[in-house]
């Protein structure tokens, strides 16, 4: 009965989170149907489309590597990465464009030069450490700031990702890689947790670890990736 309960609140949770978005994109089909709406509603709108089928697809996605990962048909496959510079430069341009909506400053500070490393490189681009810069981005209000930072530390590369956003409390900090938590009570930013869950996770998996730090000037939060090069 118990099991069933739970699974009942997560099947709740997810419908939430989908339906939200959801209902955006077709209230901002039934306005783009209208006659007299000036070029730059249109903008507007368009903008708002994107932004809720963004959501849509990231939280199916990452629904469906949670759910291949638990059940043993996720594997990591560590290759060897000769030109991680290349790798984490793509994530920049990946997010440029996300941050320009909000006018948020995003400073990355990657040397060209860093040794090869022996990851599963699109697991932990595409489903961490791009988990948690989209985080970043969403908890951090329009002309913000986000620092994205990469350097060599003995055998480990440090990956630091920083915002001024809303942040969070230190109560949340201690569950919020916790699959199906949280970490802000508004309901404008309610979501599944499943990004830093599976964030978690992956990094797990390649031995390294993720921990919680100090924000931009004290604000907002920031995460501090440690990754074994081998």
């Amino acid at each position: 009965m118990e099991i069933d309960t739970y699974h009942n609140d997560i099947l709740s949770l997810i419908t939430h989170d989908l339906k939200s978005p959801m209902t955006a994109v077709l209230g901002a089909l039934d306005i783009l149907s209208l006659d007299d709406l000036t070029l730059e509603e249109k903008k507007h709108t368009i903008k708002q489309a994107r932004k809720a089928s963004k959501s849509i697809l990231r939280l199916v996605e990452n629904i469906l590597v949670m759910a291949k990962n638990e059940a043993g048909s996720l594997q990591i496959e560590l290759c060897k990465v000769e030109n991680l510079y290349s790798y984490l430069l793509d994530i920049k341009h990946t997010f440029k464009y996300e941050a320009k909506i909000k006018n948020i400053k995003l400073h990355f500070n990657i040397p060209k030069i860093l040794p090869c490393v022996y990851w599963d490189i699109e697991i932990l681009q595409y489903h961490a450490i791009n988990n948690i810069l989209s985080n970043a981005i969403k908890f951090t209000p329009e002309n913000g700031t986000i620092s994205f930072d990469a350097y060599l530390e003995k055998n480990n590369i440090i990956i630091s990702i920083k915002d001024n956003g809303i942040g969070i409390s230190s109560k949340e900090s201690k569950t919020i890689f916790d699959k199906y938590e949280t970490h802000n009570d508004k309901k404008v930013y309610k979501g599944t947790g499943l990004g830093l869950y599976n964030a978690y996770t992956f990094i797990k998996q390649h031995k390294g670890t993720i921990s919680i730090t100090k924000g931009i000037d004290k604000k907002g939060v920031g995460f501090k990736i440690t990754l074994p090069i081998k």
